[in-house]
């Protein structure tokens, strides 16, 4: 089971396996996350912008030798280990852009990254494309993506609240 913990180090808040979640003060999250989705040390630290013995540092106190923590990552923890999250509660996308949509490749397959942050935090399917409903255009965050039914709806709710803007 996942447990939502707050970074302590970087500020962010994630989801962690329950076994790390009582680590949660003394790992940093975000090293933990791209640790379980399988990145190497060199990688992590280039792109969180950390010393590698930051990185080295997780994985001594998480049990851990190696290079990474040498399982197989489920869909998620790729997904986690490449983003960075940032100030307002966005989560940057750190990996491949596709003709602008963030993809994720897990075993072998393509996937919208704004799709399985959808999948994140709603039981069904999305309807249409899932887009950032923030301003942030290359944020994943699942919290912050929406479909083309929660669009309507919005724009429903402000035509409702304001009227017709337009002049």
């Amino acid at each position: 089971m996942n447990v939502v913990v707050r970074d302590l180090h970087g500020g962010g808040v994630a989801e962690a396996p329950e076994e790390l979640a009582v680590l949660a003060p003394h790992v940093r999250i975000d090293i933990t996350e791209h640790l379980l989705g399988g990145r190497g040390p060199q990688v992590i630290a280039r792109e969180l912008d950390v010393d590698h013995s930051e990185v080295t540092d997780v994985l001594a106190s998480l049990g851990r030798t190696g290079a990474h923590l040498r399982r197989r990552p489920t869909i998620q923890q790729r997904f986690r280990s490449r983003t960075r999250h940032i100030i307002g509660g966005h989560l940057l996308w750190l990996d491949r852009v596709e003709s602008g949509i963030p993809v994720l490749q897990h075993d072998g397959r393509m996937y919208s990254a704004r799709r399985i942050a959808w999948a994140m935090t709603h039981p069904g399917l999305p309807d249409g494309p899932v887009l950032p409903g923030c301003t942030a255009t290359a944020c994943v965050a699942p919290d912050h993506v929406i479909d083309h039914t929660t669009r309507h709806k919005l724009a429903a709710l402000l035509h409702q609240l304001l009227g017709d803007v337009r002049s």
